[in-house]
């Protein structure tokens, strides 16, 4: 949501407008000057602020009370929306007093000694064409820093009582600003404004000061314009901005250093309307600058949950001509456990999520994160590193990578907006991945055998929340070896060698290659083909295996040609759970031997994962068709 910027000069015109109206009757005569406060300015003043804004203007009641300060009393402003705008009225405004120093109508700038004003309701909205309401000209804006502020009146004392600002962002959504009292106040031009404010933002309290400098220097269009804000949320959730601007009615110009300290995540949350409670603390500190459409936070360090957190970017620009806003964000994190983050099942924001993906994101984001360590659900990630972009019906991951156990999968992906949910697709590769890795990971006992697995990854999945995406999944994964070793005595047991009755195998021998096919649907899978070619002969087998309950149930045995004259080339069956299987002879059934002999089918892999498969010196065509 991009916030308002480059208004026009309308106050400027409504308040010379009003002074000429003022000089003009006090030009009728000393007579027409004290029966002043008897007429009703309000239709006068209505047409030429009218004719000046370029709006519809109507005012219930205006009197003036002569004096050295006229004393001005306005009832039932209204001022025009734009034609197509959600509602008819930009401002609406119940009752305002002023009290104007007479002369300074002619010297200027105008003084006002005193002002009070109620029930002001002030909506900003951009059109579907991105037109601005708060722009009241359709001159081109002036280069930035060039206009011309000596008009500025001196505003002594000012007050506001029960006033609202609306923002309406260019995807609908309301954003409600509620203001019990604001007041604004200095003891001459040439002194620092103070300006204070209380009421609500999205239901959560808010308080905002200001310690400003001098109206003298506002004037001045050629010296940047000391700001120094503080906004506080809830208790103890605070923003401040220490610096300047060169444009401070658009809010431009800005140049100056952000901090933000948020003890509790839930309090800034809520300013965006999510209500989550997560026990989290984050601070922030960095430099930050506005020139026109960009908003730019950069080389921001502190921390969240305790942990370092850099911010190398943090940019917002404002869309155009119909385009929606974009937000680019680079952030790493030394190191984030997840759990203690997320709502508890059955606490409030702790249910299922849905996965909605809009068809017209407002903003588009384009997100990179680097996390150094990261624990989900009792299990270290490791490094994990993510860049995404965001587009109308998808979200594209170019990169996604992770480390568990030691084992780094790195690899891409895309979330694409269905009827009823989302489509999840990404394909991955093993980076780094030794086989005694993947068994501790999967809770297998020894293995005998080592070496470094390579592998590719496909997943995909339909779902309309995020945990059933986890039932829905559909993965294929291609394993591959070449080099490593394998003990001799376990070449000899799946063959069933009997010369492994009268002696111990010792030692190992080289791996030639190794290949294993897995498919899984919901934690359940098969493994097929599943092919390992050393010196001593090829074994080759299928398995079923259930990554819920930890069991499995895998047939392996040698291929007849391949082993030597003692050679049984019985099969042997292992099953069970993963950390403590059965392993007893088998059978191959006809099925399983035709499948054998039939060779390796790789048309429902992805074509990624078909190449990497039968690059492998294990992969099996099968006789000619």
């Amino acid at each position: 949501m991009a916030l308002p910027s480059r208004p026009s000069r309308w106050p400027r015109r409504a308040l010379l407008s009003l002074g000429c109206v003022l000089l003009l009757l006090a030009g009728l005569g000393l007579a027409g000057f004290f029966f002043l406060r008897r007429i009703d300015l309000g239709p006068i003043v209505a047409g030429r602020v009218a004719a000046a804004l370029g709006r519809p203007v109507a005012i219930g009641g205006l009197h003036v009370t002569p004096g050295r300060w006229l004393l001005v009393e306005l009832a039932g402003l209204r001022i025009g929306n734009l034609p197509g705008g959600s509602r008819e009225e930009m401002l609406a405004l119940g009752r305002l007093s002023l009290e104007v120093e007479a002369l300074s109508l002619l010297r200027g700038p105008v003084v006002v000694r005193k002002a009070r004003a109620e029930e002001a309701s002030l909506l900003l909205e951009r059109l579907p064409d991105r037109t601005a309401n708060w722009h009241f000209s359709r001159r081109r804006a002036v280069p930035e820093g060039a206009g011309d502020r000596s008009w500025v009146p001196t505003l002594l004392d000012v007050e506001l009582h029960r006033g609202e600002v609306l923002v309406r962002t260019t995807g609908g959504l309301l954003l409600r600003t509620r203001l019990e009292t604001a007041t604004l106040a200095t003891p001459a031009a040439d002194q620092p404004v103070r300006l204070r404010a209380t009421g609500a933002y999205n239901d959560t309290a808010v308080t905002l000061e200001a310690a400003l400098d001098p109206i003298v220097v506002l004037r001045d269009a050629s010296r940047p314009y000391g700001t120094d804000l503080r906004f506080v949320a809830g208790e103890d959730t605070a923003l401040t901005f220490e610096g300047s601007m060169t444009a401070p009615f658009d809010v431009d110009g800005a140049e100056g250093r952000l901090s933000l300290t948020a003890p509790r995540l839930g309090t800034l949350l809520a300013l965006a309307g999510v209500v989550a409670e997560i026990p989290a603390r984050l601070d922030l500190a960095g430099p930050m600058t506005r020139k026109g459409d960009r908003w730019r936070l950069s080389e921001a360090s502190g921390s969240f949950a305790g942990q370092a957190l850099t911010l190398r970017l943090l940019q917002l620009d404002e869309g155009r001509d119909g385009s929606p806003d974009a937000i680019a964000l680079a952030l790493s994190l030394e190191k984030l456990a997840l759990d203690p983050l997320l709502p508890a099942p059955g606490s409030v924001g702790g249910g299922d999520t849905p996965l909605v993906v809009s068809q017209r994101p407002d903003p588009r984001l384009d997100v990179q994160i680097a996390i150094g360590a990261l624990n989900v659900a009792g299990e270290d990630l490791g490094v994990v590193e993510l860049t995404a972009t965001q587009e109308p019906g998808r979200i594209n991951v170019q990169h996604l990578a992770a480390t568990l156990s030691g084992i780094r999968l790195a690899g891409s992906g895309a979330v694409a907006a269905t009827d009823t949910g989302a489509r999840l697709s990404a394909e991955a590769a093993l980076e780094r991945s030794d086989l005694d890795d993947v068994r501790k990971l999967l809770g297998l006992r020894s293995l005998p055998m080592s070496g470094r697995l390579e592998g590719k990854l496909a997943l995909t999945a339909e779902a309309a929340t995020l945990r059933a995406v986890g039932e829905a999944a559909q993965v294929q994964a291609v394993l591959t070896m070449t080099g490593g070793q394998i003990a001799k005595a376990a070449i000899e047991m799946a063959s069933t060698d009997v010369r492994a009755l009268f002696r111990d195998a010792g030692g190992s021998t080289p791996i030639a290659c190794m290949l294993a096919v897995a498919e899984m649907h919901g934690g359940r899978g098969t493994v097929a083909p599943l092919r390992l070619r050393a010196e001593a002969g090829t074994i080759a087998g299928r398995a079923q295996f259930d990554l819920g309950t930890r069991q499995m149930d895998l047939v392996i045995g040698s291929q007849s040609e391949t082993t030597g004259f003692f050679a049984l080339d019985v099969p042997v069956r292992v099953s069970g759970a993963f950390a403590s299987p059965s392993i007893l002879p088998a059978e191959w059934s006809a099925e399983g031997r035709a499948q054998l002999a039939a060779g390796d089918d790789m048309a429902p892999l992805p074509p990624e994962l078909r190449r990497h498969a039968q690059s492998n010196p294990c992969f099996r065509a099968g006789p000619p068709g």
